[in-house]
Parts: structure tokens; C-alpha cells; sequence
């Protein structure tokens, strides 16, 4: 017999309907209809029976709706979104739901959810609320992953077709648009690489690299699937890694030519290096090295990786990195790439930082906090006349 399935929707084209106004077409030029996407959805939610990735969809989008800070505070807002988030992620990965127990990193890497969305779960739980800026990005990334994990398979026949499997290159003529939208940008610059003119001047090809970079800027801001899609054509067109069978041990003419281009794009749009650095990991986790190319093309992106963990090139934005997910699929997938990787990653990233030291403060009883760093912080302070007035104890207010 049949299984009955109950649905808080009357039929399947009221789902896609809810889904196109959370998800408009590029050509959609009408009002911004999100905001009635989510009371149709809490509506639904109490018939009963409503799947999680609307749920989440629905919360991370008004979320988005109510990021602004002429009518909410700054915390309200932050607070806003984090509790988004966790819900997102809890629902998908918490052991105590559903299925085998496991940890909430396994969950994530069996899902394919980026394991540093449960990083960033247990810091906006456990932690100091994230900044702004991290939950921002988080959210659009959140709706990215949730398209592909439940929204692109509701309807194939809507406007939007069938998505194109970028994560494994180009099937037939159909291409998808934004993946052939980055590699018409990245044109130039392998016309370069395979033209045997003279090389031009320093200077014109720091223009031409500079006018690329703000064109695949301009590409991620405008699609969710921008930033996979340029890692991607990155990875696939020997751009960062030197075609053939053999890679030598040193990359550095490559680093020297591409960190600056990278690195624009990163601080005009973070989460490209989020995105590039995980599509690097699951190249160098998951490709068959048994062949002597691939085995090449994984010792090539392997450097890469290791010239973003450790050189002073990259120093500052190494805070964009997720070591968790980084830790997560190295221990899961283990082959010569990843346990070379595993030996890059900071320790003790992921553990709970411990409480500082207290020490008495002369003439009194309670222990005032000294926390790491606070002798380098004085001295820097004293350059600029700056003096501590007097040790004080941090008792909370009214103790005696």
C-alpha cells in the first residue's frame, strides 16, 4: 500500500510559487515578495508537518528582513540572525533527533553541510555573538546551500531549469550561466598564460588582473553560486595550479602572479576565500590520486593550501578560514594530501578557550583577571603617554 504523505500545501505549485518569491528569477524586476514568502510559511507551520529547509529558508530570510539598523539595534539584529542560524543548523545535525548518534561534524560532512557552519553554531551558542559581518555572510551562504540541498529538486520544469552540476565541470551545451559568466571573465587571463608574445609590463598586467578581479567581484555579489562557481574555474582551467602530470615542490612563481588577484577578490567579497579553500580541500579529500595527473593536480592545490595556512601573504585573512571543517574532512578522508593537511592546522582551534589565571591584588582578598596579553597591551599604550591609574578588582557591583 501506498505511503500517505500529508503536506501543510495544497499542491506542488503552491511550494513553487512560495519558492520563487524566496529565490526570485535574475530577470524578476517586481516587488520584493519575500517577506510574504515567510508569513505563508508560518502559516504552514501551524498545519504541522513542515520540512526543516523551508523552516530554515523562512527564518534566515527575515532574518535578512529585518537587518536594519534605523529601526532595530545593532544586538537585536545580530541576535536576530544567530538564532536563525542555530536553528538551521541544529535541525539538520543535532544527534538528539533523528537516525544513528553521531557527532554534529559527522552529520555535517554526511549532509555535505560546510562543517564551519556547526563551528559557527557553537560559537553564537556558546560564545560572544558573532559580528555583523560573519552572520551576514552566513545567512546568504545558508540560502546558497539550502537551494541546492532541497529548492532545486521541488520542480525541474520551473523557470530556473535544472541545475547544472558545477561542482564536477560543464554537461553538454548546457552551461550553466554564472559558471560561464567566471570563465568568460578568466578568458584573458588563459590567453595569457597560452599566448607566446612577448610578456607585457608589470604595470598592464596588474591593470588587466585588477579589471578581472572586479568583474568576478561583481559575479559573486550578484549570484549564490557565484563564489563556488569561480573557486571552481579556478581549480578546473590550470589557472592556479600549472597543467601536467608533474608539479615541483615550490609554486612560487604562481603564488608571486595570484595572491594579489585572490586577495582582491577576498577583500571585496570574503567569502570567496571560504569558498575557494573548501573546494580545494574536497578536490585533494576526495579525487582518485591514483593517476599520475590527478595525483599532480592534488600536490599542486595541496601547496596552495598550505601557502594560505602558513605564509605571511595571508596572514590577515586567515580569521575567514574554517579549520573546523578543514580538521572534520581531513580525519574522514585519509590519504597523503590530507595527512600532510591535518599537520598545517593550528592546534587546539577547536577547543574551548580556558579561563585566565587570577592573581591577588596587593591589600586584598578577592583575585583580580589577568588576561593574555594585557603586559603587551600596557607597554604598547605607554608609547602614546597612556598610564594605569591603579590595580583594581573587577568584583561585580554592590559586593563589598
Amino acid at each position: 500500500m501506498a505511503k500517505v504523505i500529508f503536506s501543510p500545501w495544497k499542491d506542488q505549485t503552491q511550494l513553487v510559487a512560495v519558492r520563487n518569491q524566496f529565490y526570485p528569477a535574475p530577470s524578476y524586476d517586481g516587488p520584493d515578495m519575500r517577506s510574504k514568502a515567510c508569513a505563508t510559511v508560518e502559516s504552514w507551520k501551524l498545519r504541522g508537518n513542515l520540512p526543516h529547509p523551508i523552516e530554515a529558508t523562512a527564518l534566515l530570510t527575515d532574518a535578512i528582513l529585518h537587518d536594519d539598523s534605523f529601526k532595530n539595534s545593532i544586538f537585536s539584529i545580530r541576535a536576530t540572525y544567530s538564532a536563525a542560524f542555530c536553528r538551521f543548523v541544529t535541525g539538520l545535525v543535532d544527534s538528539k533527533l533523528h537516525g544513528q548518534r553521531k557527532t554534529m561534524f559527522q552529520r555535517a560532512v554526511d549532509l555535505g553541510l560546510p562543517a564551519s557552519f556547526v563551528e559557527l553554531r557553537h560559537e553564537a551558542t556558546h560564545r560572544e555573538l558573532p559580528s555583523l559581518i560573519v552572520l551576514r555572510n552566513a545567512a546568504q551562504r545558508s540560502l546558497m546551500w539550502l537551494w541546492d540541498y532541497y529548492w532545486a529538486k521541488t520542480d525541474v520544469t520551473t523557470a530556473f531549469g535544472p541545475m547544472p552540476d558545477v561542482a564536477n565541470g560543464v554537461a553538454g551545451e548546457d552551461l550553466d550561466p554564472v559558471y560561464a559568466a567566471v570563465r568568460t571573465s578568466l578568458d584573458p587571463l588563459l590567453k595569457d598564460e597560452e599566448s607566446s608574445e612577448p610578456p607585457q609590463k608589470k604595470r598592464k598586467v596588474q591593470q588587466r588582473l585588477s579589471s578581472v578581479a572586479t568583474q568576478l567581484v561583481a559575479i559573486c555579489k550578484d549570484s549564490e553560486q557565484g563564489a563556488v562557481a569561480l573557486s571552481t574555474a579556478l581549480l578546473e582551467e590550470s589557472v592556479l595550479v600549472p597543467a601536467g602530470d608533474m608539479v615541483g615542490d615550490s609554486l612560487a612563481d604562481a603564488f608571486t602572479k595570484w595572491d594579489r588577484f585572490l586577495q582582491t577578490i577576498t577583500e571585496d567579497y570574503p567569502a570567496f576565500l571560504t569558498a575557494l579553500t573548501e573546494e580545494m580541500i574536497n578536490v585533494i579529500a576526495f579525487t582518485d590520486v591514483s593517476k599520475a595527473k590527478e595525483n599532480g593536480r592534488c600536490k599542486g592545490i595541496y601547496l596552495w593550501l598550505d601557502h594560505i595556512l602558513r605564509s605571511s601573504e595571508w596572514a590577515s585573512q586567515r580569521r575567514l578560514l574554517s579549520f573546523a571543517y578543514t580538521s572534520a574532512v581531513c580525519q574522514e578522508n585519509t590519504n597523503q594530501w590530507t595527512t600532510l593537511l591535518k599537520k598545517q592546522i593550528p592546534k587546539g582551534i577547536n577547543e574551548v578557550p580556558q579561563l585566565p589565571k587570577s592573581k591577588l591584588v596587593s591589600g586584598t582578598k578577592e583575585p583580580v583577571t589577568s588576561a593574555a596579553g594585557t603586559n603587551d597591551d600596557l607597554n604598547e599604550l605607554r608609547k602614546f603617554g597612556w598610564e594605569m591609574a591603579d590595580a583594581w578588582s573587577s568584583r561585580p557591583l554592590g559586593m563589598v
